[in-house]
């Protein structure tokens, strides 16, 4: 199957302008873009066939291009992260499954985006999905208290159930 994990990336957040493009030290004490480091674990998923990032940025277009990924040009009037997915499947040869890989996700373990696209497979019922995992209360709390004091590091996802 043909498997591909989009990274969308915008420059003009509200939260955090410019974020795709600060540098990260590693444990190395290398220091790469955040969006650089995001590529670096989508490409370490084992069974997809491309990554991509879809952004409206020319400056987020030309540090992709500096370090190899493939980049979709898209609307500035995409409103979120979906939209900006859905935009870019029009410029893939069809894609059987796409992932959905928040570019502040850096630290998803593959193994954990390999189990979802296994499960996509077997399932059939879905092409597209963003890697998500359910918190405990506590973790919601503390996500909360970090919120609350102005330090925002996780990436939130909200459904129906």
């Amino acid at each position: 199957m043909n498997t591909v994990i989009l990274i969308p990336a915008r420059y003009q957040s509200s939260r955090y302008p410019g974020k795709p493009l600060v540098e990260l030290r590693g444990a190395g004490g290398s220091a790469k873009p955040l969006i650089r480091r995001s590529v670096d674990a989508a490409r370490r998923v084992s069974g997809v066939s491309g990554v991509f990032v879809p952004t409206d940025d020319d400056r987020i277009a030309e540090a992709c291009t500096g370090f190899g990924v493939g980049v979709i040009m898209t609307s500035p009037d995409c409103r979120n992260a979906t939209e900006r997915c859905a935009e870019a499947l029009g410029s893939l040869h069809g894609p059987d499954l796409v992932i959905n890989f928040h570019g502040d996700a850096l630290l998803t373990p593959p193994s954990f985006v390999e189990a979802l696209i296994a499960m996509m497979r077997d399932d059939g019922g879905a092409q597209v999905a963003t890697p998500a995992m359910r918190l405990r209360s506590a973790e919601v709390r503390a996500l909360q208290a970090e919120e609350a004091a102005g330090r925002v590091g996780g990436t939130s996802v909200v459904i129906d159930g």
